[in-house]
């Protein structure tokens, strides 16, 4: 899945900031390639995507890329460990039915990994679901609940708990709504969280920097 409506290209904006110059990227769930064909054009990557859509695989393989037609969930074992720079997730992990065995993989094979999902926790959702009594459907989930892909349902909050937990260290993260940064209540006014990580298992000093986070942006 890739980002729809107005936070798309502040989303890809930040993914392509943060991508190494030169370096090796897998980006899980593609779809038709537009954000790892940027990223060949202006970071100079070698890029690696896999999609489970078979016709947004056609669509990327005509850009001359390199696409993966597959299901992430069947496992990443065809690449060793710590052979990309960079995982992208962009809008991938709520759809997913294992979401903690694909990130772990992401880690395994990735030095870093930058998640991006839609936060449930938006004051719209809320309404909607609190006050109206319905599923929400807002320009970052506009989806009905019968066509929804999304498996899964998360907040910023719970994501910090969730890093923290399992010691993955935040570099970087943002927040966005209607196409701009969110600076303050993030978990009540974002639409999109999006988060550069790193798990090293011997600095446990790293779950310092998630449980800071997780306090910011409470809500």
């Amino acid at each position: 899945m890739r980002p729809r409506g107005g936070n798309r290209a502040e989303i890809d904006n930040w993914i392509v900031q943060h991508a190494p110059q030169g370096g090796k990227v897998l980006d899980i769930g593609c779809g038709t390639g537009d954000l790892l064909a940027r990223l060949v054009r202006e970071r100079s990557i070698r890029g690696t995507g896999i999609e489970i859509a078979e016709d947004c695989v056609v669509r990327a393989v005509q850009q001359g890329l390199s696409v993966h037609h597959g299901n992430v969930e069947e496992g990443l074992d065809h690449y060793a460990d710590q052979s990309f720079d960079l995982v992208v997730m962009s809008l991938t992990i709520q759809e997913l039915n294992k979401p903690i065995h694909v990130l772990r993989e992401a880690f395994r094979v990735g030095k870093q990994l930058i998640v991006v999902f839609p936060n449930f926790a938006h004051w719209q959702t809320r309404i909607q679901l609190s006050v109206m009594g319905h599923a929400p459907r807002t320009p970052s989930l506009p989806y009905t609940w019968y066509e929804s892909p999304n498996r899964h349902v998360l907040t910023i909050d719970d994501w910090n708990e969730f890093c923290k937990q399992r010691n993955w260290h935040c570099l970087d993260r943002a927040f966005v709504a209607h196409g701009k940064r969110v600076h303050w209540w993030p978990n009540l006014r974002a639409e999109v969280a999006m988060y550069v990580l790193e798990y090293t298992p011997s600095n446990r000093n790293h779950a310092n920097g998630t449980q800071a986070i997780a306090e910011q942006a409470k809500s």
